[in-house]
């Protein structure tokens, strides 16, 4: 099964490197059109941040895809391992791969460790723990877009809370401990909700089995929504 796994995550990331083939075009745009100047370097590390970030909404949100789409969960749960390392088979591959791909941006591109290690693998979770939910991939899209956002609001509000004004000379620990706190506002209740999903799961259609999952989901992202609502006046338009 880890072999088929890991197998299954390199299809996908090379699926979404042919968005590297857009480079020549995106420059030749940029040259006969747009007429920015953008450099060649400057336009294949957006690309390729891109294609990153594609790779981590695709990679977790097709995690059941071929048990959803071969109706397979009765073979899934009639194999002699148990539910977490089936789970560890099918996040692992994946996950190594996207941290590989944020090596590789942080050692030739120079971009930084610290907000690229902790979005991507935030990018990355949300998406799976939202596909045991969701089967389409283009909402899964969406609403891993909308909970970035999500996320990106709460981590500055929580900073701002607690240093209002001045927030960029406060020092570089900042910004990752409270992109970290915010981080766990929501992986932690939507991966508690998948766990429970996922370790209760049977062959019965999915559609009766996510009671519990929605349970804490939705509670939890209108309970962050709201507060990011209210708060974002004073402590993100004002700081």
């Amino acid at each position: 099964m880890l072999k088929k796994e890991a197998w299954d995550a390199l299809k996908r990331e090379l699926e979404c490197l042919l968005i590297l083939g857009a480079i020549p075009l995106a420059f030749l745009w940029d040259r006969l059109v747009m007429k920015f100047q953008w450099g060649f370097r400057d336009i294949f590390v957006g690309v390729f941040i891109t294609t990153v970030i594609l790779y981590a909404i695709y990679a977790g949100a097709t995690i059941f895809q071929s048990e959803k789409k071969d109706r397979a969960f009765e073979y899934l749960f009639s194999l002699p391992v148990s539910k977490q390392k089936i789970l560890l088979m099918k996040i692992g591959p994946r996950l190594v791969i996207l941290i590989f791909l944020v090596i590789i941006l942080v050692l030739f591109f120079k971009l930084d460790l610290l907000y690229f290690g902790i979005t991507f693998p935030l990018i990355f979770f949300v998406s799976a723990f939202l596909s045991i939910g969701i089967n389409s991939i283009i909402i899964n899209l969406i609403g891993v877009s909308i909970l970035y956002y999500v996320f990106y609001f709460l981590w500055h509000i929580l900073a701002n809370f607690f240093f209002l004004h001045g927030l960029g000379s406060r020092g570089l620990w900042i910004a990752p401990t409270f992109q970290l706190l915010a981080a766990a506002f929501l992986l932690v209740p939507m991966g508690t909700a998948f766990w429970l999903t996922f370790k209760r799961m049977d062959v019965k259609p999915l559609k009766f089995q996510m009671r519990t999952y929605y349970a804490i989901v939705l509670p939890t992202l209108v309970v962050l929504i709201i507060f990011v609502t209210l708060m974002f006046k004073k402590y993100m338009i004002e700081a």
